[in-house]
């Protein structure tokens, strides 16, 4: 199976690591049976993913992990903590969702899902007024050509 790491800490993942992979309807507990780098993604195979057919049903899956994770400081977060928040503006219009997160050299970019329209908004302070985990909320800053 092809994964997109979203944790700077995916590295850290050897064989025999017991992962979750979250899917609809709940969390699949398995067992990295081996895994490499390509590109900008993993190739990972799992114990108890036998075949093509068997690893289809995980496609879309969030994988994670008990592996842990230096302590961060105040504002900072995991991609697992930002994806699928909901987004808004500072006077509450919901925008969409993060779907997706990339690192386009200089910082990351979260991808907004809403409304039939995909936004990037860069993880910068200038754009992003608020992240709430707890919340399940992100706030961002109407800036001109931003949400167009």
């Amino acid at each position: 199976m092809k994964a997109l790491p979203l944790s700077e800490e995916f590295h850290q993942l050897r064989p025999d690591a017991n992962v979750r992979l979250h899917v609809e309807g709940g969390v699949r507990q398995c067992v990295i049976k081996s895994l490499r780098k390509l590109n900008r993604h993993f190739i990972i195979s799992l114990h108890e993913v036998t075949d093509r057919d068997g690893a289809a049903i995980y496609r879309g899956a969030l994988l994670s992990s008990t592996v842990r994770k230096t302590a961060l400081r105040d504002g900072e977060f995991l991609y697992e903590q930002i994806m699928g928040l909901d987004v808004f503006t500072p006077v509450g219009d919901k925008i969409g969702e993060v779907v997706d997160i990339f690192n386009n050299g200089a910082h990351d970019v979260y991808v907004v899902s809403g409304g039939g329209k995909e936004y990037l908004i860069p993880a910068v302070r200038k754009f992003v007024k608020d992240i709430l985990p707890a919340e399940s909320r992100m706030v961002v800053n109407e800036i001109e050509g931003l949400l167009d």
